[in-house]
């Protein structure tokens, strides 16, 4: 039996703090206070970040390794923080605009997919981890079909939930094949066990990258996120875009470096093909796109190829970290994009499938502030200088150059090119849309928590930029396996 010490409460105390957040938001809820939720729900996840700062420690582990709050849990774990806490802002009295049911289970659920999420990067156990996985991923089914009214809402929650619980039973499958295999559930273990030539193992680390390539949006498991991040409200697509890519990446680079290291030369090259093939369906597909929401789903199908480029790299370089770097600064610049789509569309025409780039026409000039904030998105993510994004690619390229994928950097470097159409295509229609060929959008009215929300990740994509050489220096300190 796994023995319980009160020393583990320390380490769960960033989990224990969340939840309890989200039970008195509920409270409050019953209560009728209904003013003070967004407090409760910032306050709690600052304090959970504050936990996870103070009891973070290199290889501590809780309840006899199932929990640790290492290195990796903190990095990937204030990333998380950090994305909920924005998302939560930006989502402030702006659910009702979107046609969703303006009650404080919209929080509840992000703040308890987020706990999810902080189990999957905070655990060295695999069932812990699929326990994890099912908690976030069951908030977000929810989550995205809250727009009981849009078709398109209800059709993106119908094939998540379906294709996802696909993703999860191949991953609970993958789980009883190494139990079987290795008779042991911590990754430590399994990686010492591990026999390179069995044939069992094989099919397990395949059934792993099927359940993680679907919650990362690598092709060709890919094909819910269109639908998905089109059909959600923008406040949850926002969230998902961030926490769910986060703590899926987190806890994919977990196991794959923590129990199938020993197996990394097969990994690696089918990382390398599945980052390529993400790359291309992901930028190709977006050229074509007319929805804002559809192109930047696609988008972000392509940034996690990039991302896999550093795991590939990861076992000879400091891939890991520029893996890590890419991640945090796409997490706020994903944010700004769509918490500026949110506050553009918020309460109009064009919201779900009828999300239109041209609807976006004259937003530069009706709402500056909106228009400067998605333009800072935009082009980090594109990849221009001196913006964050620029140095997250450059930083993967470098580390994939230094360990000999010099064809699979130049692969990338022409889709980055690819990219930079269509992002730039949305800002041409916000500064040089003309009204009598398209519908000029009205300044929408943003509410006050919407602005902090938009304010913090536009600077936040600007500072990582500026100081991008030392947050990578402190990545690499901090991920040590």
């Amino acid at each position: 039996m796994i023995g319980f010490q009160p020393s583990d409460l320390a380490q769960l105390s960033p989990f224990l703090v969340l939840t309890a957040a989200a039970v008195v938001m509920l409270l409050a809820e019953l209560f009728h206070v209904f003013r003070l939720r967004l407090l409760f729900g910032i306050s709690g996840t600052a304090a959970a970040w504050l936990f996870l700062l103070r009891n973070a420690r290199p290889q501590d582990a809780a309840f006899r390794g199932m929990i640790f709050l290492d290195g990796q849990s903190l990095v990937f774990g204030s990333i998380i923080l950090a994305a909920l806490m924005i998302s939560l802002l930006l989502g402030d009295k702006q659910h009702a605009a979107q046609g969703v049911t303006s009650g404080v289970e919209v929080e509840v659920l992000q703040i308890l997919s987020a706990v999810g999420a902080l189990v999957m990067v905070s655990t060295a156990n695999l069932l812990m981890l699929f326990l994890g996985f099912e908690l976030m991923s069951l908030c977000v089914y929810i989550l995205t079909g809250l727009a009981r009214k849009e078709r398109a809402s209800a059709e993106g929650a119908l094939k998540y939930f379906i294709l996802g619980s696909f993703s999860s039973a191949f991953l609970l499958y993958g789980v009883v094949l190494i139990y079987g295999a290795c008779g042991s559930l911590q990754l430590a273990e399994i990686s010492s066990r591990v026999p390179a030539d069995n044939l069992l193992i094989l099919t397990a680390l395949g059934l792993f990258i099927f359940g993680f390539g679907f919650k990362v949006s690598l092709a060709p498991f890919h094909v819910w996120t269109p639908d998905v991040y089109q059909g959600a409200p923008a406040a949850i697509t926002a969230f998902m875009a961030a926490v769910v890519k986060i703590a899926a990446f987190g806890a994919f680079a977990r196991v794959l470096f923590g129990a199938f290291l020993p197996l990394a030369s097969s990994w690696i090259k089918l990382l390398w093909v599945l980052s390529v093939l993400t790359m291309l369906i992901g930028n190709l597909a977006a050229l074509r796109q007319q929805s804002v929401k559809r192109m930047l789903a696609y988008s972000s199908i392509a940034h996690a190829g990039y991302v896999a480029i550093g795991l590939v790299s990861g076992v000879q370089g400091s891939g890991y970290a520029s893996s890590a770097f890419y991640l945090l600064v796409y997490s706020f610049m994903t944010l700004g994009a769509f918490g500026a789509v949110l506050a553009a569309q918020a309460g109009s025409d064009a919201q779900y499938d009828r999300d239109k780039i041209d609807s976006l026409a004259g937003l530069g000039w009706s709402a500056p502030f909106i228009g400067v904030v998605l333009s800072i998105s935009l082009l980090s993510l594109a990849g221009l200088p001196p913006l964050g994004g620029f140095f997250a690619k450059f930083f993967v390229f470098r580390t994939a150059m230094e360990s000999g994928y010099t064809g699979l950097v130049i692969i990338a470097a022409l889709n980055s090119v690819l990219g930079l159409y269509y992002y730039l295509r949305i800002m041409v229609v916000m500064y040089f849309g003309r009204s009598h060929e398209v519908r000029t959008v009205s300044a929408p009215k943003v509410p006050a928590a919407s602005c902090v929300g938009l304010a913090a990740a536009g600077f936040l994509v600007l500072y990582l930029g500026i100081s991008a050489g030392h947050w990578l220096e402190v990545l690499g300190n901090t991920l040590r396996w």
